[in-house]
């Protein structure tokens, strides 16, 4: 899969809520899948997906599942649709993200300053893209918390090292396939004890991307700029 900075940043934070803790692993383990994942990722020019995303939210009884798309075209174009059909569409370029909700006839456009995924401030932002640094690079953005193989596939648990980026998380819980470096399952935790996880399937790698999937027809619908 591509990285959490291109991909799902803008999306969960988006969709993410609000504050509180949880219990961390004692330590990472063994690094080696994490950087056989790393050199993987470096392959990466686009990526097609579906995925199933389950919300736990401590004011609700019962867990919200709901099923999603998601796009991606390095290094910086990205959409993702949840709900079918979808009742947000993020869709992320290099002029910015666009929060799309079609049923609302809304949307709200953020520039690369504010976007998320391309802001080093954002939750997500720790994690480069595909290709761009090492296993050194990585850990000198990320906290690992923990880290273990079972077979073919690996947990990984991570907070970003910026005070401001982890204020509301908890957790970043990442499950990926170290043989092919697809990632399985993601999931992020707040300090409230809610979650967003996303199980990905179908997962399809350097498939042919028509650029035109990263606009959207906005006619009709309530515009919202943001500023820098």
């Amino acid at each position: 899969m591509a990285s959490l900075r291109s991909v799902v940043p803008a999306v969960l934070v988006w969709l993410a809520f609000g504050q509180a803790s949880g219990a961390a692993p004692a330590g990472p383990g063994d690094l080696a899948p994490l950087k056989q994942w790393i050199a993987k990722q470096k392959d990466v020019r686009s990526i097609s997906a579906d995925f199933t995303q389950t919300r736990s939210l401590h004011t609700l009884r019962s867990p919200l599942t709901t099923t999603g798309r998601l796009w991606f075209l390095a290094p910086d174009w990205f959409r993702w649709e949840v709900g079918d059909p979808p009742k947000t569409i993020v869709i992320g370029t290099p002029k910015g993200v666009t929060v799309i909700q079609p049923g609302k006839k809304r949307a709200v456009r953020k520039p690369p300053a504010t976007a998320g995924a391309m802001s080093d401030s954002s939750p997500m932002a720790f994690l480069r893209f595909p290709g761009e640094g090492s296993l050194e690079d990585f850990q000198r953005h990320v906290q690992i918390l923990g880290i273990e193989a079972t077979g073919d596939a690996c947990h990984l648990e991570l907070l970003p090292r910026d005070a401001e980026a982890t204020r509301a998380l908890a957790a970043v819980k990442l499950d990926f396939d170290i043989g092919t470096g697809h990632w399985i399952r993601l999931e992020i935790v707040t300090r409230d004890g809610s979650s967003i996880r996303n199980d990905f399937r179908n997962v399809r790698v350097n498939p042919p991307l028509d650029k035109a999937l990263f606009d959207y027809d906005l006619k009709g619908f309530k515009v919202t700029d943001e500023e820098d």
